[in-house]
């Protein structure tokens, strides 16, 4: 078991490097070569960041410099932060996802003095970029088999970590818990993204409480398949389960997710509501192609699930004749569901989105241990969590940190304060102030209740309203929320400002349609034609008829249009989060939208 933290650590690279010597040889990061898992020692991390911090150092580096990592997850991306953090300077994330301009903005904003790029296609994106990035002085290749290559053409030098790794390890700097360890751009919903300052003592007061209320210690395993680059992913899928002593193994990729959860048998796994939506749609559509009696012993076995749950979630005993009958449907019904995750799993964290309530009294139904956290970037980034243990409450997303202070501003808004929050956005002292305030507290932007016992529920989105044309305000993630909870539909996108009436575009959800698409002679390749098509339309009205009657009438979704292929983050329509951008979505679809309300 991982031991307390005696020698409090100063920085993130004092803490991994306490961890380094206490655990030597073991496991810490695992990834999958030529068919086949590979450890990495704490050993081997440590002295390879040794070896390329001294290369950094000839380099140019000093505390205080910005370096960008551009890479998929992967232990090269370790290497590369713990080298920078252990030099005092400053690791600005780069998403692989993120778009020529954005990518631009970010390095030039940031000041970025060089750039980590892993795989030749993602190098490429950067030397593309090259005219567009005046002061950058080097770049350096991580993957195997780069070559290093002169300065052409104007253009910075081009190293590898091979070629920059020096023969013998620099130490680390002292450095302080203020100090800035790195800049991480938020994926805003409008325009150009802003980087928020976060210090070592901001991540470390957040790993330290993420530790104490999840309980991870170095028995634990993760599966990372979340971007690195996201704060979620950061902080509580590396910094978090560094601190622990634990061990990460890095998936794939999506693709391969489901056979590296059998591979691997993850502990703790960090996650999207998207995947988990996605793994309850397709346990569903087996069900509803079974015979009639397995489909009635499934119905029941989640009423029975769902029953022992709540006693659970409440700490209390589940009642002998529930036991009995959860304990029989845990054999011939969950432990398929359950397989799913591997045999170790002590709990999937779902982040970086609102877990619908189906699908989080679904899984707790089955007996998958699930705690959904709430939190913002500029909050390091966890705020609160559900925990599994007696102290779960679906609807609401928890209890604050140890550390965390919140409580809701007289319109309702959340704020919280602690020493995690944020030095404040870079180069942004107006915006700063604004986000916080004199007293420290930090504007969340979201509309929450906390009740008697503590519990937060996010209940609204403060700035992201719609005042429809009569001045009834509505909530487009809220309706939003409700369209997709349909199993035919994958993504929803309301508008209605000043107008009369809610309209949506919604991408329909192409895996759940597969025998409509059949019964109705649809080719799913052609997806432009299955648009125009009358039966899908009808089947699409026919359901959100149903949503509808779950809200409001100011709330019901008078008009809606379908769009071809899904919203994306190539295409700039979703953040890297995979929130909507709707301004973006607006822009792309003017005219449909256009007509929804001509209509």
């Amino acid at each position: 078991m991982a031991d307390s933290i005696i020698d409090r650590p100063a920085t993130l690279a004092q803490a991994f490097e306490q961890r380094a010597r206490q655990y030597g040889t073991r496991a810490f990061l695992k990834d999958k070569r030529d068919q086949a898992w590979v450890d990495h020692s704490w050993n081997e991390i440590s002295d390879a960041a040794g070896r390329l911090r001294a290369g950094l150092v000839k380099l140019g580096v000093r505390p205080g410099d910005r370096v960008a990592i551009l890479s998929e997850n992967c232990p090269e991306w370790i290497v590369v932060d713990q080298a920078v953090l252990g030099l005092g300077a400053v690791v600005v994330p780069l998403y692989t996802t993120s778009g020529l301009e954005e990518t631009a903005h970010v390095i030039n904003d940031s000041g970025a003095k060089i750039i980590a790029a892993n795989t030749p296609e993602l190098l490429q994106k950067i030397l593309g970029l090259k005219s567009s990035l005046p002061n950058i002085g080097g770049i350096i290749a991580m993957h195997r088999g780069a070559e290093a290559v002169g300065a052409t053409n104007g253009g910075p030098d081009i190293a590898t970590l091979a070629s920059l790794s020096a023969d013998t390890a620099a130490g680390i700097v002292e450095g302080s818990r203020d100090d800035l360890a790195t800049i991480i751009y938020t994926s805003g919903t409008t325009g150009m993204s802003k980087g928020v300052m976060l210090s070592h003592g901001n991540i470390l007061a957040n790993g330290e409480d993420a530790l104490a209320a999840l309980s991870l210690n170095d028995t634990d395993m993760t599966l990372s398949h979340l971007p690195i680059a996201h704060s979620f992913e950061r902080t509580a899928g590396y910094y978090t389960v560094m601190m622990g002593g634990g061990t990460i193994a890095f998936a794939e990729g999506l693709g391969q997710i489901a056979s590296n959860l059998r591979e691997v048998e993850p502990t703790v796994v960090l996650t999207v509501p998207r995947l988990l939506e996605a793994i309850h749609s397709r346990v569903m559509r087996t069900v509803e192609s079974s015979p009639p009696f397995r489909q009635r012993m499934f119905r029941t076995a989640l009423a029975v699930g769902g029953q022992a749950a709540e006693y659970r979630q409440r700490g209390k005993s589940v009642p002998a004749h529930l036991a009995l009958a959860t304990a029989l449907f845990r054999r011939i019904v969950f432990a398929k569901i359950r397989e799913i995750f591997g045999s170790r799993l002590r709990y999937l964290i779902a982040g970086g989105a609102p877990l619908p309530a189906e699908i989080n009294r679904f899984l707790a139904a089955a007996e998958v241990p699930i705690v959904e956290g709430y939190g913002l970037t500029e909050a390091a980034p966890i705020i609160s969590c559900n925990l599994h243990q007696g102290r779960t409450r679906i609807g609401s997303v928890g209890l604050p940190l140890k550390q965390v202070e919140v409580m809701t501003a007289p319109d309702g808004e959340l704020l919280v304060r602690g020493p995690n929050v944020m030095k404040g956005y870079f180069n942004r002292e107006a915006e700063t102030k604004e986000a916080i305030d004199e007293s420290g507290w930090l504007h969340t932007g979201d509309i929450a209740k906390i009740d008697a016992e503590g519990y937060i529920s996010i209940t609204d989105r403060k700035k992201e309203i719609i005042v429809l044309s009569g001045g009834k305000n509505i909530s487009p993630a809220y309706v939003e929320g409700k369209l997709v909870g349909d199993k035919y539909i994958s993504q929803a996108c309301v508008f209605g400002d000043r107008k009369k009436h809610l309209a949506a575009l919604i991408a329909p959800d192409y895996e759940n349609l597969v025998d409509f698409l059949k019964e109705n002679n649809l080719d799913p390749k052609k997806s432009k034609e299955i648009t125009k098509s009358a039966p899908l339309r009808h089947l699409l009205q026919t359901r959100i008829r149903e949503v509808n009657h779950q809200l409001s009438d100011v709330e019901a979704i008078a008009a809606f249009a379908i769009v071809p292929q899904p919203f994306s983050q190539e295409n700039g329509e979703l953040t890297p989060s995979l929130k909507v951008r709707r301004k973006m979505v607006q822009a792309h679809y003017k005219d449909q939208i256009d007509s929804m309300f001509r209509d």
